[in-house]
C-alpha cells in the first residue's frame, strides 16, 4: 500500500450538512489520520478538550475519491491562534472509491490483493528477450522484448472462487521502454461476505507467502467489489473499493530469490493447496499468529521461543486425540483413585488429576514430529527432539535450583526455527501439498543450516 496525502471535506454519516475542511494522510506502519482545520462537536474557546471521542464512521472527499473512514478514536482536539480548534482521529479502516460505505453493513463478494513477494513466489514471467548477434562482427543486431500475458488460473472451492490474475503495464518512454508486470490473487465468494471475514482470508495468504518464501509478506493493494443497486436502474452495476489499514508487519527489504524459498507456487502444488490451504487456516488462525509472529516482528528470543511451543501444542490440541485414555473409562479410575484418601483430601486430590488425562508436553511434541517426518526435514531422531525442546522449556519455567543453565539465547533460537519448521510440515500435510515438498525443503540451505544447528544442541544435550 503506498502512502498518500490530501486536503478535502470530511462529515459525520448522520449530519452530512456540517462539513470540515481537513487532511488525510496514510502511511502503511502509521496508519490513517485525518486532520481537521475545525470540529465535528460544539466545544467553545476556553472547555475543556475531550481525547476520548469516538466516532464510528466519518465520510469525506479527497483526491477525486470519497472516503470512509471505520472506527475512528479522537487522539488530540486543541484550540490554535486566533481562537479555531483542531481534530486529529486514527481510522482503523479507510475506504476510498466512487461511493461511501455504510459502516454497519461492510459486506463484499470480491476482493483482490496484491503483495509484496507475490511476483518471485510465483517464479513464473510474461517476458522474454531474444537476441540477434551479427557472427562476423559479433554486435548486436536486434534485440526483441516480447510480453505475452499469462491466462488467469481460477478454481471453485465451497463458497467461493480462488484465482490468480497476471496484470501488466508499459513503463518508461521511446528512449528507456519496459514493461512491469506482477500477479494477484482474487477471490470471489458466493454471496456478499463481512469485511473482517475477507480480511481473515487476506492474512491467511499473507502467512502462507511469508511462511513458504521465509520473507515478510505485506499487502501492496487491496480492492473490494460490491454492487451498487440503484431503483432506476434495472442492473446493479458494479462498484470498486480500496482498502487501506495499517501493516502491522515489517516488509523484507529484499525479496528472496526462488531457490532461497521454502517453497514456490508450483512446489507447493498450484491452486489445489491454496485452497486447502484457505479453508483449513480459517479456523487455526491462533496457531499461524503464534509460529509466525517472530517473523512479523522482532522479539526477545524467549518470546520467540515460547510462541513456537505454543504454536505446536495448540496445532496438537486442535488436531490430534487431547486424551491419553478414554474419558468414560479415565473418569471412573480417578473416582476410584479418590475414594482411597481421607475424605478432607478428596477434593484437592481431584483437582489435581482434573487434566492428568491429557498427553504431556514431549508426548505431543514426539507425535507432531513423527506425523510431520521433522527427521526427513533436519534429521533429527523426534524423541530426542522432542525431550531436548520440552527440557529446554520447562527450565524456563520452573527455574529449578540445582539443575544448572537452562538453554542459551542461540539454543533457544534454533530449537524455535525447529518448531516453526514443524508446524510448517504439518500444516502442509494437512493441506496435502505436492508430493516432494520434505524433499524441497529439505535441501533449502537456511533449512540446511538449521539442522546442523539443531542436531549440534541434541548431541551436545546428550554428551553433558
Amino acid at each position: 500500500m503506498e502512502s498518500f496525502e490530501s486536503d478535502g471535506l470530511f462529515w459525520l454519516p448522520d449530519d452530512e450538512e456540517n462539513r470540515v475542511a481537513g487532511r488525510i494522510s496514510f502511511d502503511p506502519a502509521k496508519g490513517t489520520l485525518l486532520t481537521l482545520i475545525g470540529s465535528f462537536s460544539e466545544t467553545h474557546f476556553g472547555e475543556d478538550l475531550d481525547d476520548t471521542i469516538n466516532r464510528e464512521a466519518i465520510h469525506g472527499v479527497a483526491g477525486k475519491r470519497y472516503l470512509t473512514l471505520v472506527n475512528c478514536r479522537r487522539v488530540s482536539g486543541r484550540f490554535e491562534s486566533p481562537g479555531f480548534q483542531r481534530e486529529d482521529y486514527r481510522a482503523e479502516s479507510l475506504f476510498a472509491g466512487m461511493g461511501l460505505l455504510d459502516p454497519n453493513d461492510l459486506r463484499f463478494d470480491q476482493v483482490t490483493v496484491e503483495f509484496n513477494n507475490l511476483f518471485d513466489w510465483m517464479s513464473q514471467t510474461a517476458v522474454s528477450r531474444e537476441y540477434a548477434v551479427n557472427d562476423s562482427s559479433k554486435k548486436l543486431e536486434r534485440a526483441t522484448l516480447t510480453l505475452k500475458t499469462i491466462p488467469t488460473e481460477e478454481i471453485s472451492a465451497e463458497g467461493f472462487k480462488l484465482a490468480i490474475t497476471n496484470s501488466w503495464k508499459i513503463l518508461g518512454s521511446k528512449q528507456n521502454p519496459g514493461f512491469e508486470q506482477d500477479f494477484s490473487f482474487r477471490i470471489t465468494y458466493d454471496h456478499e461476505v463481512e469485511y473482517s471475514k475477507i480480511k481473515h482470508d487476506i492474512s491467511s495468504l499473507q502467512d502462507l507467502l511469508t511462511a513458504l518464501t521465509d520473507s515478510t509478506a505485506s499487502p501492496t493493494g487491496i480492492g473490494l467489489w460490491v454492487s451498487d443497486s440503484d431503483e432506476n436502474e434495472p442492473k446493479s452495476r458494479r462498484v470498486r473499493v480500496s482498502a487501506y489499514g495499517q501493516q502491522s508487519t515489517n516488509p523484507t527489504a529484499t525479496p528472496k530469490a526462488s531457490h532461497e524459498m521454502l517453497l514456490n507456487y508450483q512446489q507447493a502444488g498450484g491452486l489445489q493447496a491454496l485452497v486447502r490451504w484457505l479453508e483449513f487456516t480459517r479456523d487455526r488462525r491462533v496457531v499461524l499468529g503464534l509460529s509466525l509472529s517472530s517473523r512479523y516482528r522482532q522479539m526477545y528470543v524467549e518470546n520467540k521461543f515460547f510462541n513456537a511451543v505454543s504454536a505446536a501444542e495448540t496445532l496438537h490440541r486442535m488436531e490430534f486425540p487431547n486424551e491419553v485414555s478414554p474419558a468414560a473409562e479415565y473418569k471412573n479410575f480417578r473416582k476410584m483413585i479418590v475414594r482411597y484418601v481421607p475424605k478432607k483430601h478428596r477434593g484437592w486430590l481431584s483437582q489435581q488429576l482434573a487434566y492428568s488425562n491429557e498427553p504431556r508436553l514431549r508426548n505431543r511434541l514426539r507425535e507432531l514430529a513423527e506425523f510431520g517426518q521433522l527427521s526427513t526435514i533436519i534429521g533429527c531422531e523426534p524423541k530426542e527432539w522432542a525431550d531436548m525442546v520440552t527440557n529446554s522449556r520447562n527450565r524456563m519455567v520452573h527455574h529449578d535450583k540445582g539443575k544448572g543453565a537452562g538453554a542459551s539465547s542461540a539454543e533457544l533460537y534454533w530449537l524455535s526455527e525447529s518448531l516453526h519448521l514443524l508446524v510448517l510440515a504439518c500444516l502442509m500435510r494437512f493441506c496435502n501439498f505436492k508430493e516432494g515438498y520434505l524433499e524441497t525443503m529439505r535441501n533449502n540451505d537456511s533449512v540446511q543450516f538449521t539442522a546442523e544447528q539443531t542436531q549440534e544442541i541434541i548431541a551436545a544435550a546428550k554428551s553433558a
